[in-house]
């Protein structure tokens, strides 16, 4: 063992001293994804996060919290669920110990077959919800509808029916409307069942560095994309006047673009605590991640691919940038990646996988400075700490394993549409919508 770590620091130094003898001009040229796009747009929003974070609160977010305690509006609460029997429960006994006192809760179920309408009748017959059934199922974008149809609310928060929260989470969404231009509110996402095993550790890290620094620094920056459909607030008013959740998979992300177009600014509030179960074995993730990034191509390419024009109305720079943002450091860089790798292998293969020793390193002190901003906003510091000794692994992960599932899904959807098939949405839904997309 000992001889093995000493073979492992040999080359490392090995490594870094032949890299280091290069001129910088050759190691940024050689290192450009990385040195060039990358680091500087981490480090930056990063430093930006703590920044927004040190400053005070608003006044006018101060009196609209006061005003909310004197009058608070109506709030309904959207939890359309398919086979949620299990959960169901749980979900509206963490959401009747809110302390927002002003609250209705409305369940669709979705055409399950598990049993779940058992317990929503039981439910609403204790006066918990309000319950109502699809007899065949049509996907969470049409129970979601049928919900929003049967909403009395001024606001309007959908989430997951499997999901859990924090006592004040629906307070905390509710401020975030104290600008009169704020139309959605993101909530904060934590993984429930981090501790399971490795694939749900890694993916805790992709939710507190991706959702909480990552959606907080957006939200700031305005080019805030997504409210996620696990936990998100949106003005009923807003929801009515843009059509709704339309199909998806990636309904969330569609009707927060929608919302964006129509005008309507969104924020995100990290103390709106959600916890979530993520997947715990690689094959249902690796089919989540297909699904989730196939509506990049979906959405933000095929259907909202006219927001990178200048000449078409309504036009907003900060949704050119948000698209440009998610577009270039998703798509293309997914794209290119193995592009890149490719080049680099057949032009400098003496020095390749020194090279990629040191992408590896650069990608762990990027996350290791995640980490500690992270550490430094987190709600939970003691509970993320848990985190630390993965951090290396998540350099992998993320770079390596999650760039070539995404580059399949863009592949599939781009050439095949395959989200028109995704079992996620039944098949007479989707054919509605292959029928009727013009994009």
């Amino acid at each position: 063992m000992y001889d093995l770590i000493n073979s492992i620091v040999g080359y490392v130094e090995a490594s870094l001293a032949m890299l280091f003898s290069l001129s910088p001009l050759h190691l940024v040229m050689l290192l450009w994804p990385f040195l060039l796009l990358s680091v500087p747009r981490f480090v930056l929003t990063e430093m930006f996060a703590l920044y927004q974070a040190l400053r005070p609160e608003p006044e006018a977010k101060k009196q609209f919290r006061q005003r909310l305690q004197i009058n608070p509006p109506l709030v309904t609460v959207l939890l359309p669920g398919y086979n949620e029997r299990d959960t169901l429960e749980t979900t509206v006994l963490s959401l009747r110990e809110q302390s927002y006192p002003n609250m209705e809760i409305v369940v669709v179920n979705d055409g399950s077959t598990d049993g779940m309408g058992e317990v929503g009748r039981m439910l609403a017959n204790r006066g918990w919800v309000r319950y109502f059934e699809h007899r065949m199922r049509g996907g969470k974008s049409s129970a979601a509808n049928f919900a929003l149809n049967a909403a009395r609310g001024e606001y309007v928060v959908i989430c997951d029916a499997d999901s859990t929260f924090d006592s004040d989470s629906i307070w905390h969404l509710l401020v975030e409307f104290y600008r009169p231009e704020v139309a959605a509110v993101a909530g904060n996402l934590r993984v429930r069942n981090a501790d399971a095993n490795l694939l749900t550790r890694l993916q805790a890290m992709q939710y507190v560095f991706g959702i909480g620094v990552g959606r907080r620094v957006s939200a700031m920056l305005g080019i805030l994309f997504i409210v996620s459909g696990a936990f998100g607030a949106l003005r009923r008013s807003t929801l009515i006047a843009t059509g709704g959740w339309e199909t998806g998979p990636g309904e969330d992300g569609d009707v927060t673009v929608k919302t964006r177009v129509a005008g309507g600014d969104v924020a995100f509030a990290p103390e709106a605590m959600c916890m979530t179960d993520a997947p715990d074995a690689w094959w249902p993730y690796y089919r989540q991640q297909l699904r989730w990034n196939r509506s990049m191509i979906r959405f933000h390419v095929r259907k909202y691919g006219w927001l990178f024009n200048p000449f078409r109305r309504p036009f907003d720079v900060r949704n050119l940038i948000a698209n440009i943002d998610t577009v270039l450091y998703q798509l293309a860089l997914s794209i290119t990646f193995p592009i890149y790798l490719g080049w680099l292998y057949l032009n400098h293969n003496d020095i390749f996988y020194p090279l990629m020793l040191v992408v590896l390193m650069l990608y762990t002190a990027i996350n290791y400075l995640h980490f500690f901003v992270a550490l430094a906003l987190s709600e939970r510091p003691w509970l993320d700490l848990k985190m630390f000794p993965y951090i290396p692994l998540y350099g992998l992960f993320m770079g390596f394993y999650l760039r070539v599932v995404r580059l399949i899904a863009y592949a599939d959807e781009y050439f095949l549409r395959t989200s028109y098939r995704e079992s996620y949405v039944p098949e007479h839904v989707q054919k509605q919508s292959r029928m009727y997309d013009p994009w």
